[in-house]
């Protein structure tokens, strides 16, 4: 004879199953609907205290509005470098994809080789369809080897927290030479050599200083020269030997540098606020607009923020650019 459940615990029975359904999901446990979380790129290669940039991205996903995402990397090799130094801890750069309404985890784990990530749209959100980037890390080689780059679980849903069913497929990263050059007292006019450019950089020779001061800025509590460098356009190295840095990855807040007309396109990272409005060369490069491409994506790409860029272009709608428009990169 069977036995019924009242109906009050028979919906709890049905929450706890879907619970389960969403929480227990194994990594890449099908492919039923062919989406798929991936690094991207899925081989990077960058120099022991350079940087590089990969992207997790989710692609051809239905009605996406939560995702989770752990991932492992060798801490020997490899370090998170922190896309916001105002916040405790250590965190990575949330996505255009998603809108992060609600942040459940952003954390990197240095000790352990960690990455944890979990974001969810607000109730006001749409979900989205298609493909995107969930969140960018920004790794910086410590020693040379071949890091693994592993999802350690993912979990996407729909609306409700009806899981989506995904695939995944990690990455590496080999970290090459030794420590990266600097220079010394006794030739302070040695160039220093320039960092890795990121896979999504453009390449560009080293810049000298012109002679030309575009302005001054006061360097701010977590600022880099890097930073500094994206706001203006400016080769970060120029700036060092401007203002007579011997260590380029030592500042400290207070200094105030003169910021050279040294135009040159960066890896993709953090950019610092701008504190005047000294113009560097208009159209220091064109950008024809391919298929899927935003503007967020464009400006990591040349190291220039997206307001410059949409300010250059008389564009109104950060969100509506058209492939093959063409774009001037200030």
């Amino acid at each position: 004879m069977k036995r019924w459940l009242p109906k009050s615990s028979r919906w709890w029975v049905r929450l706890t199953l879907l619970l389960i359904m969403l929480f227990t999901a194994p990594v890449g446990s099908g492919m039923a609907q062919g989406t798929r979380v991936v690094v991207d790129p899925s081989n990077t290669e960058v120099a022991v205290g350079a940087t590089a940039m990969v992207d997790i991205r989710v692609e051809d996903v239905t009605d996406l509005f939560g995702a989770e995402v752990h991932l492992e990397f060798n801490p020997a090799l490899l370090e998170v470098v922190d896309a916001d130094p105002d916040k405790d801890g250590v965190q990575i750069q949330p996505g255009t994809f998603l809108v992060p309404y609600f942040t459940a985890v952003n954390s990197a784990d240095q000790a352990n080789g960690k990455v944890h990530f979990a974001v969810s749209q607000g109730p006001d959100h749409q979900p989205v369809s298609g493909s995107g980037v969930l969140a960018t890390i920004t790794f910086r080689g410590k020693a040379a080897n071949t890091s693994a780059l592993n999802f350690l679980n993912v979990i996407l849903s729909a609306p409700g927290g009806v899981p989506i069913t995904t695939d995944t497929e990690g990455g590496t990263i080999t970290v090459t030479g030794g420590e990266t050059p600097t220079p010394t007292p006794t030739s302070p006019s040695s160039p220093v050599p320039t960092s890795t450019p990121g896979p999504t950089s453009t390449p560009a020779a080293t810049a000298t200083p012109t002679g030309e001061i575009l302005g001054y800025h006061t360097v701010r509590r977590g600022e880099t020269l890097f930073c500094i460098g994206r706001a203006y356009g400016v080769d970060p190295y120029a700036i060092a030997r401007q203002n007579s840095i011997l260590n380029p990855n030592l500042i400290h807040p207070g200094h105030v540098l003169a910021i050279p007309n040294a135009p040159r396109s960066l890896p993709a990272g953090r950019v610092c606020p701008r504190q005047f409005d000294g113009e560097t060369p208009a159209c220091r490069w064109h950008h024809t607009v391919a298929a899927g491409e935003n503007l967020y994506r464009i400006a990591l790409r040349y190291g220039v923020s997206m307001w410059a860029i949409a300010e250059a272009n008389h564009i109104f709608n950060l969100h509506y650019i058209q492939a093959g428009q063409v774009l001037c990169i200030p």
